[in-house]
């Protein structure tokens, strides 16, 4: 028996996908957090262990039939979390074959486009983009979180939503009935619970989830929602472009697919964002995805063993 497996790590849980060489699901199987920077080592280590211990237990596959892997994960963004990820799982599972490591936007991309190259850019809670050639070469941009990034993205949208309602309330931003939304969606007493809202107990996620209230009143024609959207686009329009023009030259085609909560789900900003993105790189492809990461990953490993 020879095959191949994947990884799909994120902050919350982890999938294992083990493949034929052919490219035939074989078995799946979920486990725990892969992200080194809000896990421990020994955590991590325990997750990949009692993944492919189940692999063996339920499929009867074993380290030894596999000929390529390959892992992504939230939180491997640096050369050194690739070489410390590596030996997490080799350490955890005995495995001394063929390896790629990489952010867990590298086997979205593959899924998503069911190749190794192309472009994925990414809006859910938080944003990237990502690009990637047949020769392995990668680029990204964004992917730096809710403090210092995520343009575009359902938690920017939405918090930048709170804050913009505030300063409308004092007239220094667009007319918006947004303010009494936020009220109500979070449950505060008053404008000025926002405070220790915010500053007490900041729940990105939470706060994410009112992105999609403000693409309600957006649609109701709200000025403030609607800045707030067309915003949005052209911020996720800047990193499709800021990939694709760092990694064209080695492309053999253009291709970009989109993933993510809030892209997927609404419409308009889909269609905004495609639209501007159809303005700034000439001749791309945008494609439906295909696949999720965790066969993504797999096609990464089959690239690795052939």
């Amino acid at each position: 028996m020879k095959c191949v497996f994947g990884i799909d790590g994120g902050g919350t849980s982890s999938r294992l996908r083990v493949e034929s060489v052919e490219g035939v699901e074989m078995y799946y199987a979920e486990g725990g957090s892969t992200n080194p920077n809000s896990n421990d080592r020994t955590a991590v280590e325990a997750t990949f262990a009692d993944l492919f211990s189940r692999a063996q237990t339920e499929a009867g596959i074993g380290i030894g039939d596999f000929v390529a892997g390959f892992a992504g994960s939230a939180g491997v963004d640096r050369k050194d979390d690739v070489v410390s990820f590596a030996a997490i799982i080799r350490k955890a599972t005995g495995y001394a074959g063929p390896l790629g490591i990489g952010n867990d936007a590298e086997p979205a991309l593959a899924g998503a486009l069911d190749d190794t190259e192309g472009l994925l850019l990414i809006a859910g809670t938080g944003s990237i983009a990502f690009g990637r050639a047949r020769d392995g070469s990668t680029v990204r941009a964004g992917g730096l979180g809710h403090l210092l990034g995520d343009e575009g993205s359902a938690w920017r949208i939405a918090f930048d939503a709170i804050c913009r309602s505030l300063r409308s309330a004092e007239g220094r931003d667009l007319h918006t009935e947004l303010l009494g939304a936020a009220i109500q969606h979070f449950g505060l007493a008053s404008s000025d619970a926002f405070i220790p809202f915010v500053y007490g107990s900041l729940d990105k996620k939470r706060i994410a989830r009112f992105a999609r209230v403000v693409g309600e009143y957006r649609n109701r024609g709200d000025l403030l929602a609607i800045d707030l959207f067309d915003k949005a686009a052209g911020e996720l329009a800047l990193l499709a472009a800021s990939v694709h023009d760092r990694i064209a030259a080695r492309l053999e085609k253009k291709r970009l697919a989109f993933r993510g909560g809030l892209i997927e789900s609404d419409e308009s900003l889909r269609r905004d964002t495609e639209s501007r993105i159809r303005a700034r790189i000439s001749g791309i492809e945008i494609v439906p995805s295909v696949a999720d990461a965790a066969r993504g990953a797999c096609i990464l490993a089959r690239a690795l063993a052939t």
